[in-house]
């Protein structure tokens, strides 16, 4: 990936950052994403259901590229007569990642609200150490709660904000660019992608990149709910490359500076020919990659596809990401990584 390129792609994933998209409520991040493809020349198809698809070009057989623009989130379950909030999970959202994290809650007349997840009892100075490890386990119904930014104390007080059971709770992502090349925040899953993918379509514009086969960009809003991608495809594909994220842990051949390559996930071994065909490529053009296994916790739009029954082959490439479903963290090398690999597979 050259410079100016990469530049553009990392100045998206800071904008794409900066607007809250949990799932089910993506509509400010549909159209700024709808808006710069059509800044490129782009027609964008848009989706009921929610979600965004953008012809590439090319010739021949079909290929799409997938990434989610849905983030996993909060709900308000209920108001609590104390004037705090009961929330629910809304995607995979662990009670122990949530904890301290800085919040906004969208209402449905439009307005706004900051607040924290906090313990219902946490201070550390009050609070004797054997109670500290069992409110760990007790998760959201038991132990955590939504501490509004506003002098309120009653259910009467938070309901007249206009709060209500449904609301969206979105978390801060904290996003930051570290040293060498370290990419900090929440929602690196999977906004880095649809950067990724976002540097694709504007090389394909400026002529930098002229697809091979007819390609095609899928941008979901569905996919942390499990509903990914099944839906508003084209009829004549006959692969489906999701973009999403590898999983850094110990144990796992992933890393933050590589492409990863999913083999399987929680409900599928992903085609072993087109994954062949992607370490060939990455191979010929000397790019970093591994290929891995993320069970028993990981889905992707891929599953969804497959699901539905489309006669696809399909896999999941990304970047290596630390943290996963938290403080996400990775570095650019594997965004670069990322590129080149998808970039050299559909030239």
């Amino acid at each position: 990936m050259n410079q100016e390129l990469q530049q553009y792609m990392l100045t998206q994933l800071e904008k794409l950052m900066n607007i809250d998209s949990t799932t089910s409520c993506c509509y400010e991040i549909e159209k700024y994403i709808k808006g710069e493809f059509e800044s490129m020349g782009y027609a964008v198809r848009t989706f009921n259901r929610g979600g965004l698809l953008i012809d590439l070009g090319g010739t021949g057989e079909g290929i799409v590229l997938s990434a989610h623009a849905d983030d996993i989130g909060l709900m308000v379950r209920r108001i609590l007569p104390d004037g705090t909030l009961m929330v629910l999970p809304v995607g995979g959202v662990r009670p122990e990642y949530a904890d301290l994290a800085n919040v906004r809650v969208y209402t449905r007349a439009g307005k706004v609200y900051t607040g924290t997840i906090r313990r219902k009892s946490s201070c550390v100075h009050t609070n004797p150490m054997e109670n500290f490890k069992k409110e760990t386990a007790g998760g959201y119904d038991s132990n955590l709660v939504l501490v509004l930014d506003k002098a309120v104390s009653t259910e009467a007080e938070v309901t007249a904000l206009g709060i209500r059971c449904g609301d969206i709770v979105a978390i801060e992502p904290n996003f930051m660019f570290a040293d060498d090349g370290y990419i900090k925040s929440r929602f690196l899953d999977d906004k880095a992608c649809v950067a990724v993918l976002m540097a694709m379509a504007k090389a394909a514009a400026e002529k930098k990149l002229t697809p091979a086969r007819h390609t095609w960009v899928h941008i979901a809003v569905t996919e942390e709910t499990g509903m990914g991608a099944a839906y508003g495809l084209p009829e004549d594909i006959t692969e489906f490359i999701a973009l999403d994220i590898g999983c850094v842990a110990p144990g796992q051949y992933s890393s933050e500076h590589k492409a990863c390559i999913c083999a399987r996930d929680a409900r599928w071994a992903y085609d072993y020919s087109l994954i062949s065909k992607l370490c060939e490529t990455g191979d010929k053009n000397g790019i970093d990659y591994a290929v891995d296994i993320y069970y028993p916790h990981y889905g992707s739009d891929v599953s969804g596809v497959l699901a539905s029954g489309r006669d696809v082959r399909g896999v999941v490439v990304g970047p290596g990401v630390l943290t996963t479903h938290g403080y996400e963290r990775t570095n650019v090398k594997a965004l670069d990584n990322t590129y080149d690999l998808i970039e050299a597979y559909i030239r």
